[in-house]
């Protein structure tokens, strides 16, 4: 991914193309492919988290206003493995667990492109909310049973598990390119921080994205 945004750089600083884009007033749907750098946490008593580098995925939905200024939303969702050392209040032993957290965010941003040509560099900021869900379970599980009018009675076991939604803002900066058959391919560096507990302080992950979008 990282190469792949060198190259893109390469592209716009060897391009000479001074038409302008097309896309003003059109909108855009986009899959994105995110690579996310560990983070790591610690709160006061010494409980710390250590979240692994992931992969990530995401999907997107822009109106470009005109061929420099876009507003639009994107979701995107990890699953990175963990460590968490938990030291207990007053008598106790820490306890260490190993596991994978499911995360999601919803980020509505604002994207300015310097150019207004096909290839530019752009800048984004957002704002928006992120789950995490630690996959540990924080009650008893529950069963429930209903019917089914075309398998009939049917059993089924939920469980409800440690999670949080937190407040998130995003930053970016990458290159846009509009290819001429409708297509765009944009690679960007950012950064999602999410708000945490006093005790810990923000979550901030480096993040590399590429997005294939297509605009109509």
């Amino acid at each position: 991914m990282k190469k792949l945004l060198m190259v893109l750089v390469v592209l716009a600083m060897s391009s000479t193309a001074a038409a302008q884009s097309d896309r003003g007033g059109m909108w855009e749907f986009g899959l994105m492919l995110n690579h996310s750098d560990s983070e790591s946490l610690s709160a006061e008593g010494g409980s710390t988290l250590d979240i692994e580098s992931s992969r990530g995925y995401g999907l997107n939905l822009a109106y470009n206003f005109n061929s420099r200024l876009a507003i639009g939303g994107e979701f995107n969702w990890s699953s990175p493995d963990y460590s968490a050392v938990i030291v207990p209040d007053g008598i106790g032993l820490p306890e260490t667990i190993n596991y994978k957290l499911d995360s999601y965010s919803f980020i509505i941003k604002g994207t300015f492109n310097l150019l207004e040509g096909p290839i530019t560099p752009y800048v984004e900021a957002g704002l928006g909310w992120t789950e995490i869900d630690s996959n540990i379970q924080d009650q008893p599980p529950l069963t429930g049973c209903w019917w089914d009018p075309w398998w009939g009675y049917i059993c089924d076991t939920f469980y409800s598990t440690y999670s949080k939604s937190q407040e998130s803002f995003s930053g970016a900066a990458g290159l846009r390119w509009d290819i001429d058959n409708g297509l765009t391919l944009k690679a960007a560096y950012g950064v999602l921080n999410v708000k945490a507990s006093r005790a810990s302080g923000d979550a901030n992950f480096e993040m590399y994205r590429v997005d294939l979008a297509w605009r109509f």
